[in-house]
C-alpha cells in the first residue's frame, strides 16, 4: 500500500479542520505509515498551509476539488532506502473549461518572501534566513519525472 494521509474535497478539509480533527488524523496516518510521530513543524505546516490552500480553492469556487495529502511519489516508495519522496498535495478535479479531469501537483512552502538567485529560470531561490533553496517547481519536476500514475491513482 502506498502512503497517502488524506483524501478530501477542499470544503470537507475545512470542515474537518474546524472540528479540530484534521491534524490529529494526519498525525495518526503519518505514524501508521512512517512508524514515528510527525514533528511539531510538520503538524504546524499542515494546520497552516493545507487550510490556506483549501480556503483559496473554496473562494475560487473550487471547493469540490479533491486534495490528496502527502502522497507517495511512486508505488515502491516504501522499498526505497531513506525517507520516501512525498508530494505535499495532489489536486484532482474537473477543469472549469471543458470539464476534463485535471491534476495539479503542489509543493507547499511557508516562506513569507523569496527572491531568485540567478536569472528568471533559476534552479535556486533565496529565502531570507534560510539561504539558497531548490526552486519548488524543480522539486515537483523531479518527483513527476519518476512518479508512476498508480502511486496516487488508488486514491482517486
Amino acid at each position: 500500500m502506498s502512503m497517502l494521509l488524506l483524501r478530501l474535497a477542499a470544503r470537507d478539509l475545512l470542515t474537518l479542520n474546524s472540528r479540530r480533527r484534521m491534524v490529529p488524523h494526519l498525525a495518526a496516518r503519518w505514524r501508521h505509515f512512517r512508524g514515528a510521530d510527525a514533528s511539531l513543524s510538520e503538524r504546524s505546516a499542515w494546520a497552516d498551509s493545507l487550510v490556506h490552500l483549501a480556503e483559496d480553492l473554496v473562494v475560487a469556487g473550487r471547493g469540490d476539488v479533491e486534495m490528496i495529502v502527502e502522497c507517495a511519489a511512486t508505488l515502491d516508495e516504501a522499498d526505497r532506502p531513506g525517507d520516501p519522496r512525498l508530494i505535499d498535495v495532489v489536486l484532482v478535479g474537473h477543469h472549469p473549461a471543458g470539464r476534463r479531469l485535471s491534476v495539479q501537483l503542489v509543493e507547499l512552502k511557508r516562506w513569507s518572501m523569496v527572491t531568485r538567485v540567478e536569472r528568471a529560470t533559476a534552479d535556486l531561490v533565496h529565502v531570507p534566513g534560510m539561504g539558497r533553496k531548490k526552486h519548488p517547481a524543480l522539486q515537483l519536476r523531479e518527483l513527476q519525472g519518476r512518479a508512476t500514475v498508480g502511486s496516487c491513482h488508488e486514491a482517486w
